[in-house]
């Protein structure tokens, strides 16, 4: 999980498409978190979301408001949810990125496809060198 690479925009900035997008550009994420003037999380704004509801329409980006692109209601899983769970939900819900939110509501951190398979992958090399070594020390014996 990133909780360091979370970007948001609240619904009351006056913030347009093309804001979001230079702001995306500009701290390389994929995604904008929407949250509201209590810091509540409301909505996100991925890259599929600007291609689809900007560039597919052929609408002008600066004039289209956060609030018209945000993908709501936000789809979130709590930090003490597993990573088996949140990969069903994203599966289910045909979504890359998934806001982790604490009890409070208060969002802790931002789940990727990315993130996971990066974990999955270190899980696998572990298993693998690990296998490597015991076969080694079997075919010793």
């Amino acid at each position: 999980m990133s909780s360091n690479d979370i970007v948001t925009v609240t619904t009351d900035s006056q913030k347009t498409a093309q804001d979001v997008a230079i702001l995306m550009i500009k701290k390389k994420v994929g995604s904008v978190i929407v949250i509201d003037t209590k810091m509540q999380p409301l909505g996100i704004i991925t890259e599929r979301d600007i291609i689809k509801r900007i560039c597919l329409e052929n609408v002008s980006a600066n004039k289209i408001q956060v609030e018209e692109i945000m993908s709501s209601p936000l789809i979130t899983v709590m930090s003490y949810d597993s990573v088996d769970t949140a990969s069903r939900i994203m599966t289910k819900n045909r979504i890359k990125h998934l806001v982790v939110l604490e009890e409070d509501n208060r969002i802790t951190g931002l789940l990727s496809v990315t993130d996971i398979t990066k974990k999955l992958a270190k899980i696998l090399l572990n298993d693998y060198k690990r296998h490597r070594s015991l076969r080694f020390a079997i075919d010793l014996s």
